[in-house]
């Protein structure tokens, strides 16, 4: 792993909060890397595992930035504002004191040894800086996929838990969301829920704790839903960026021959054993390996199989007819940790890409909540439905940067008079429509249209479009801001 040499600590809030200083050699593929090493101590007092932030020497000063994000962070856990591995904090403006390109950071779990001079009541959390898009991604697509890519620009496995500054960003953010096949699926982020691939089965587990989160997220989810789960302590993992010509994995040493692949993304689609256009076929039960997750496609019957199991908190399999993938399996575990990295030069390998080839995190509340949980999607059987339900595709810290509750729920509101009194007295056969929303700052509103069961006659959603389009939008501030109105429409007679 490497070593540290106490350096100093640096005191933040005298008897409240302090900072240990280390000055360590991190082992990586490329050799020895000289790091400083910032750990709290006293966040653990309010609840909040204690922080690493691990930085590459590269002849600058000493940075700053480890303090001012443990000031901040201990504020926010005095407030009862907890972040644990796989929550992403945000950025207003970007920029750090050794790098003016970061918009915000990722938690993680350490490795299994990390080199500290600080003993701590519990495992730290190590907090990674993130550059230009990347905090979108981790934002919108999954905390997993961006942390695979890092392994792999570093050939450290799962993850590298330092920052080098001026490293090159491992993604471009439009073009991820261009290429990705989740960028218009609504998503829960599940950091607790670990996906893997095991050979003809997928296996989906949570630690008996996390159990009641998943049985909300999935009494809620969507016929199309994607979940964006955690890093599974596996072998492999896999990983994606657009433009990849097929499926790959990064390896730890020694995992070459491993057959457990940790998934970044499961994408459940109900409506196998239904034409998708009258007179075809029936489509049939399927799994398949796609990026670097899993599509997997149920029955009715099939998905009531899954959620009943999981909401018993029992085993269950469900077999699916053909493919590579003939199974998919749950059940509940104790809390997997993460695949340490191990020291060598070949801490990171690709896996040739001999498999078969292929969102936002998202947070999901009632209506009339926007003030939800980070952690899972939030009943909404109390409130009314005719306000239909709100899938957020940015962060709630980010939302609260750029505008008010008031001005956005009065923003909605609006829309949803919009489109109820334009569907007042029209026939159609539309059941849902889900609006999607995106609020830059100083621009017009942006909005996407979908339906089901059948979209609204092209007259009515050419309308439609205009007049959502021509609402006054709240005030935002310094980012976009954006989330889906999934609205229920009555239909006419």
């Amino acid at each position: 792993m490497g070593s540290a040499l106490p350096v100093g600590r640096e005191v933040l809030i005298p008897g409240e909060l302090s900072v240990a200083i280390d000055e360590g050699g991190i082992r990586t593929a490329g050799g020895m890397l000289p790091a400083l090493l910032y750990t709290t101590d006293g966040l653990e007092r309010h609840g909040q595992r204690e922080m690493v932030f691990a930085v590459a020497r590269t002849g600058a000063p000493a940075p700053g930035f480890p303090l001012t994000m443990a000031r901040t962070v201990h504020r926010f856990a005095a407030e009862g504002r907890i972040v644990d591995a796989g929550d992403v904090s945000v950025f207003g403006r970007p920029g750090v004191d050794v790098d003016e390109r970061v918009t915000g950071f990722v938690y993680a779990d350490p490795p299994a040894a990390l080199p500290s001079t600080v003993d701590l009541p519990r495992p730290p959390l190590v907090a990674l800086p993130l550059l230009g898009g990347e905090t979108a991604v981790v934002q919108r697509f999954g905390h997993a996929r961006v942390l695979a890519l890092l392994g792999a620009q570093e050939r450290y496995y799962p993850h590298p838990w330092w920052f080098r500054p001026g490293r090159a960003p491992v993604l471009d953010d439009a073009e991820f969301r261009a290429a990705t096949m989740l960028s218009r699926a609504p998503a829960y982020s599940l950091p607790f829920l670990r996906v893997v691939h095991d050979g003809d089965r997928l296996e989906l587990s949570v630690s008996p704790e996390d159990l009641p989160s998943l049985q909300e997220a999935m009494r809620e989810a969507p016929e199309v839903c994607a979940y964006l789960p955690g890093l599974a302590g596996t072998p492999k993992t896999y990983v994606w960026a657009p433009g990849q010509s097929g499926p790959a994995a990064i390896v730890a040493p020694g995992g070459e021959r491993a057959t457990r692949l940790a998934c970044n993304f499961l994408l459940i689609v109900r409506g196998a054993g239904a034409a998708a256009v009258p007179g075809e076929d029936p489509q049939a039960p399927t799994a398949r390996q796609v990026e670097d997750g899993f599509a997997v496609l149920l029955t009715g019957a099939m998905h009531a199989r899954l959620l009943q199991a999981v909401e018993a908190g029992r085993p269950v399999e469900i077999g699916l007819p053909g493919g590579a993938v003939r199974a998919v399996a749950f059940r509940v575990a104790d809390r997997a940790p993460a695949a340490a990295p191990q020291p060598g030069p070949d801490a990171v390998n690709a896996l040739p890409p001999d498999l078969v080839n292929g969102v936002p995190a998202a947070t999901t509340m009632a209506g009339g909540d926007l003030h939800g949980t980070a952690r899972s999607a939030r009943p909404a059987a109390a409130q009314d439905p005719a306000r239909g339900r709100i899938v957020l595709l940015t962060s709630e810290e980010q939302l609260r940067q750029a505008t008010t509750p008031g001005e956005l729920s009065d923003f909605l509101d609006r829309a949803r008079r919009v489109v109820y009194q334009l569907f007042a007295g029209v026939r159609h056969h539309t059941e849902e429509l889900m609006i999607e929303f995106r609020l830059p700052p100083n621009r017009p509103v942006a909005v996407r249209i979908m339906a089901r069961p059948i979209a609204p006659p092209r007259e009515l959603l050419v309308v439609l479009e205009r007049q959502l389009q021509a609402l006054p939008p709240p005030t935002i501030r310094y980012t976009e801001v954006a989330f889906q109105l999934h609205l229920p429409v009555e239909r006419a007679g």
